[in-house]
């Protein structure tokens, strides 16, 4: 099911925010891909032994529930799958949750 228009645009404008923000030109890009009812954010860098290939990983995903209204926050560990965020914070607003992941203070998401 494809999220709602209102939570679309909500999710393009707090995530690109995000990425624009953290973004380093050439050094890192973040990006997101909304499929269905789930936001994916990743991150992009340049390989170290050549800078030509760019790696991606998943950082977090957002996942909305149309009959709750709310979203759900996952992470993603070293073998790229996917677990709930483990604060008991992982259920509410996408806006809250997108603070939770940019300031992240478990240190989950960001080196």
């Amino acid at each position: 099911m494809p999220l709602p228009e209102t939570e679309q645009q909500r999710a393009d404008k707090l995530l690109g925010h995000l990425c624009k923000q953290r973004t380093i030109s050439g050094q890192v890009e973040l990006q997101f891909n909304c499929k269905g009812n789930r936001v994916t954010l990743s991150e992009a860098r340049p390989l170290f032994i050549d800078p030509a290939i760019w790696n991606e990983i998943k950082i977090a995903q957002f996942e909305y529930n149309p009959e709750a209204t709310n979203w759900t926050l996952y992470w993603y560990d070293r073998k790229n799958r996917r677990q709930p965020y483990p604060t008991g914070r992982n259920r509410d607003t996408l806006e809250k949750l997108v603070v939770e992941v940019d300031s992240d203070p478990t240190g989950i998401f960001w080196e």
